[in-house]
């Protein structure tokens, strides 16, 4: 048998050349990979505090108009005259719109016409009682013709206070046709052009907004009740509202809580009222309301986004002066708006992961990326 030698030497080379770079070339990826794990973790980070902080719940509202009038016509008639304009504020007893008063106007000369002639009629009657009354003393004339005398007397006299008060009507129809301003507000769009016919006390010409001050309303769970109460029996219960569009949210008062809580949803309706003398807000919008319960005073808080949930309860990961994290079980007392108040586990001036928590583990290294503005009184 021949054995071709330089075949087989050949084989071998490639085979050692193939072990070679395989086993070196998987030293090098392992040795890249330890080096992605250890390389440190970006992070945000926050301090722990000891200050006052407010101690508050949060519920979705709306704005509402203190009060909002539909202004509507007390007489029928065509409007004659526009006073105002759509969607600035009016002031009470301000003219708004005028209905053609011609009509009424006919009706009213008409109702003096009547006065005066009854008026006069009235006179002539007070006179012929007066000399009946003389002749009746003398007994020139009987006691059934006196009588008679003093009736038609007091029908005139009747008849003269019901055309009166037909002018009076008459007059107070006239006014009727300047409509005024119930109150100070803000006046929305004409629902009736200029000529057209309204219906008196039917037509709605136009809605007025009383909106300074103004209401949000909202609606609290049943289990937020009595801490509201609680609040609410110390004083005035203040309460800051954030509205889409204002930079910053704007302060008032709680004003009003319902007397039932509904069964359906287990929810009780609540208002607070704002000044509002800015006029930012308007009836309608949505409103992210903050109801301030009360005050902790010396309260060791970090932000609440520095706090995790784990199968044994809260903690949060501290980083060390080495730039490492430890994983520290911590007690949460309560949250206050975006901070948590710690009751056990952290001391003042240690810092504490606020963002990046999900990259990390136990003696992790970290670079701090920045400190958490929320940390900020």
């Amino acid at each position: 048998m021949k054995f071709k030698w330089p075949g087989i030497f050949l084989i071998v080379a490639l085979s050692g050349l193939a072990s070679y770079f395989a086993t070196h070339g998987s030293k090098q990826q392992q040795s890249g990979n330890a080096e992605v794990k250890t390389a440190p973790v970006s992070v945000t980070v926050a301090e722990v505090q000891q200050r006052e902080l407010p101690l508050t719940i949060s519920a979705v509202g709306k704005v509402e108009a203190k009060a909002s009038v539909a202004v509507k016509s007390r007489v029928d008639g065509q409007v004659a005259e526009i006073a105002y304009a759509e969607g600035k504020p009016v002031r009470k007893g301000q003219l708004l719109l005028r209905i053609n008063p011609d009509v009424i106007e006919a009706q009213m000369h008409q109702a003096e016409s009547v006065l005066t002639r009854d008026q006069a009629q009235l006179t002539r009657l007070q006179e012929d009682y007066q000399r009946n009354k003389e002749l009746a003393q003398q007994e020139y004339i009987t006691k059934r013709e006196m009588s008679q005398s003093e009736a038609d007397l007091q029908a005139a006299a009747a008849t003269v206070k019901a055309d009166q008060a037909n002018l009076d009507i008459a007059r107070l129809q006239r006014d009727y046709t300047r409509i005024t301003a119930p109150m100070d507000g803000v006046a929305g769009a004409l629902q009736l052009p200029l000529g057209g016919t309204a219906i008196a006390n039917t037509t709605v010409l136009l809605t007025l907004n009383h909106i300074q001050p103004i209401y949000i309303t909202f609606s609290l769970p049943e289990a937020q009740l009595a801490a509201v109460k609680r609040a609410m029996s110390k004083g005035q219960v203040p309460i800051s509202a954030s509205v889409t569009g204002i930079d910053k949210p704007v302060s008032g008062k709680l004003a009003f809580i319902d007397n039932a809580v509904d069964a359906t949803s287990g929810n009780i309706s609540a208002k607070a009222i704002f000044d509002n003398a800015d006029g930012v807000l308007t009836p309608g919008q949505f409103a992210q309301v903050s109801i301030q319960l009360d005050t902790l005073p010396n309260a060791l808080a970090v932000p609440t986004a520095a706090v995790e949930n784990g199968l044994d309860g809260h903690y949060v990961f501290v980083v060390k002066a080495d730039s490492s994290v430890e994983i520290r079980p911590v007690k949460v007392a309560v949250e206050a708006g975006d901070f948590s108040v710690i009751s056990a586990g952290l001391t003042v001036g240690e810092r504490v992961v606020t963002s990046g928590q999900a990259r990390l583990s136990n003696a992790a290294k970290v670079t701090v990326a920045a400190s958490d503005g929320q940390n900020k009184p």
